[in-house]
């Protein structure tokens, strides 16, 4: 053998041992024994491919370590499930994602609460009462600035039929609908600088809800949307102790009391005495109304027949009910806030109205058809000596001819004590207009050309 050839025989030895040790279990080391017949001849004398004992004691040991990592792994999240403040038969089903989920959600919903001052003591498992709960006609809903919910009440399974945990963490984008993402957004963000910030928020939003109005559940992708009505106000958390000015941005939530709007009730349900239902096409216009408006407005149902709402409002409300009627519109349901209804006689009276469109399900077209109005009437015939409109002149004439007294003598009367009753003892009938109604004049008067006055 020349000194060419043990070069070469030495050269193929050492590759030969650098792909077996890097690769041992591949199987490019097959053809690089049939490159020559020298290469049988050094193949014999390289080091020899790893035994299989070592192999498997290499993949057991990589499967205890695995095995090992999980276990601690899973062993930290079941103790910071248990940490959470929820009941212990749900925070054991949680999974590793929704842990995580709702872990980030609690510590900003802490971050909110203890903002401004030192930091409360929060007990460890402690759960809103159930009478609180119970005393409620809606959830309580804490979302950020992006639409992240960080807190929801348990009780909203009973309006919504979505559990607690499915929505903390999620954004209320995905479960609100498409035409409200605007205004959820304009409700979000900060209105205004300095004292002129508007902290208060009034606006109605559809969401998702499976349940129907039998109560049975159906699938998410099957929802129904429900109208909500929500108000509350805007919260920014100031940097604390341990969130220093400049490590982190002030968290800015808005925090809500969302009440659904409840359908209509059937007519043999008994209302009362102060809550009559009345019956309206969609410009607002009177079909019919029961006979309970003749005690409270002194209207016999005959007269209010295709006369319009807007006929019968105080002249200061009519872009409240401008604007409920819009809404009422695009959504189906709205809850109107305190307004006045001129009375027959002179003055007026305070009411709050529910309003709902139902539509023809004998249709196909599936038009709506009327709006049904539960109005609940909060006060007594307030300045019943001052008429507030022609018509309410005109009728004061009427009954001043037939019971012989002139209306001059009704204007110059100076109004008596209204005699102690249920609405007065809980102050009806003695509060400022404006005052009761200062946060429903605070939005801008929509245009009123789309609905007819007449």
């Amino acid at each position: 053998m020349t000194a060419v050839e043990s070069q070469s025989v030495f050269v193929k030895s050492r590759i030969y041992a650098f792909v077996t040790i890097q690769h041992p279990l591949s199987s490019t080391c097959l053809p690089l024994l049939k490159l020559s017949s020298k290469w049988s001849l050094v193949s014999s004398s390289s080091p020899s491919l790893p035994s299989r004992a070592l192999l498997d004691r290499r993949k057991e040991r990589s499967r205890d370590s695995a095995r090992s990592r999980r276990c601690k792994e899973t062993e930290l999240f079941c103790q910071l499930a248990h940490q959470l403040p929820l009941p212990e038969g749900v925070s054991s089903h949680l999974d590793k994602a929704s842990i995580m989920r709702l872990t980030l959600s609690y510590l900003r919903t802490r971050r909110l609460l203890n903002s401004g001052g030192p930091e409360r003591h929060i007990e460890e498992g402690r759960q809103v009462h159930p009478l609180c709960l119970q005393s409620l006609e809606g959830f309580l809903l804490v979302v950020t600035s992006h639409g992240d919910m960080i807190y929801v009440t348990e009780n909203i399974s009973r309006f919504m039929g979505l559990s607690q945990t499915d929505l903390i963490g999620h954004s209320i984008y995905d479960f609100i609908h498409p035409c409200e993402h605007g205004e959820i957004r304009e409700n979000l963000n900060i209105r205004g600088r300095g004292k002129r910030r508007q902290t208060e928020r009034d606006f109605f939003i559809r969401m998702k809800c499976t349940v129907t109005n039998r109560g049975r559940t159906i699938n998410l992708k099957s929802a129904n949307w429900k109208v909500l009505h929500c108000t509350g106000h805007l919260k920014v958390s100031s940097p604390t102790f341990s969130f220093p000015a400049g490590c982190a941005a002030p968290l800015v939530c808005v925090m809500l009391l969302c009440e659904p709007i409840a359908v209509p009730p059937s007519p043999d349900t008994p209302l009362s005495s102060h809550i009559f239902i009345s019956r309206h096409s969609m410009d607002m216009k009177f079909i019919n109304c029961d006979e309970r408006v003749s005690k409270l407005l002194g209207y016999q149902p005959e007269e209010l027949s295709k006369r319009s709402v807007y006929e019968l409002c105080h002249v200061l409300d009519v872009p409240v009910v401008a604007r409920s009627h819009r809404i009422l519109c695009a959504m189906g349901q709205v809850v109107s806030g305190p307004y006045r209804l001129l009375a027959k006689q002179g003055g007026y009276v305070w009411v709050d109205t529910q309003a709902t469109v139902l539509s023809n399900s004998n249709s196909n077209s599936n038009q709506p058809q009327v709006i049904i109005c539960l109005n609940d009437v909060m006060s007594n015939i307030e300045e019943r000596w001052i008429p507030f409109s022609f018509e309410q002149t005109e009728a004061a004439q009427k009954e001043g001819r037939r019971m012989g007294s002139p209306l001059s003598s009704r204007l110059n009367q100076k109004p008596t004590a209204q005699p102690q009753t249920a609405e007065t003892s809980l102050g009806f009938g003695q509060h400022d207009p404006l005052q009761l109604g200062s946060r429903w004049s605070l939005c801008p008067p929509p245009l009123l050309s789309s609905y007819p006055l007449t």
